[in-house]
């Protein structure tokens, strides 16, 4: 087992789904402590899907352990205005969606179980990004990403530092995961 960071970019709004009662507007899922939220089943949904359609890793993707908490920063103006339609005759709405927006880049922190490579990995969540995304509010429809980076998230050097400070801006791409 190791612990990897995986870099995502958005290619289509990431919406988010809780309610505020004052406003009626829907904001991303935080903790306690303010930080975005992605739940885990999410992701386990998204690589079951993915390995599917690879035909590999259909049992160890269940094993992959996810960080609920995502490394990222919502932008002050990230809202997004989303239209529907009420039964009528052709009448609009619209209500507003706190959301990433497309190319911002978030960090997804996981356990991965060794028998899957960091270049499946890569596979597994480019599909899962490309066919089903990442939007607490109409997944599927919204949340679309492409995998920027995968690197190390906690792995020791000799003199204890940490590696992904010593390989700041080296991350590996799928050219570079063969090698």
């Amino acid at each position: 087992m190791r612990e990897l960071t995986v870099r995502i970019k958005f290619t289509k709004h990431s919406l988010g789904s809780v309610k505020q009662a004052k406003t009626g507007r829907f904001i991303l899922p935080r903790n306690p402590s303010g930080a975005v939220l992605f739940l885990a089943t999410w992701h386990n949904s998204n690589m079951r899907f993915a390995s599917q359609v690879l035909n590999k890793h259909q049992d160890e993707v269940g094993k992959i352990l996810w960080d609920i908490a995502v490394d990222a920063v919502v932008d002050r103006d990230s809202w997004y205005r989303r239209y529907y339609a009420l039964p009528g005759p052709s009448r609009q709405r619209y209500v507003l969606h706190e959301s990433f927006v497309p190319g911002q880049i978030i960090g997804i922190n996981c356990v991965v179980p060794n028998a899957i490579t960091e270049e499946d990995l890569w596979r597994l969540m480019q599909l899962a990004g490309q066919y089903k995304g990442l939007s607490p509010a109409r997944p599927g429809e919204f949340g679309q990403f492409e995998v920027v980076s995968i690197r190390p998230r906690r792995a020791h050097a000799s003199d204890g530092t940490d590696v992904q400070e010593q390989e700041v801006g080296k991350a590996k791409s799928p050219s570079s995961l063969a090698t």
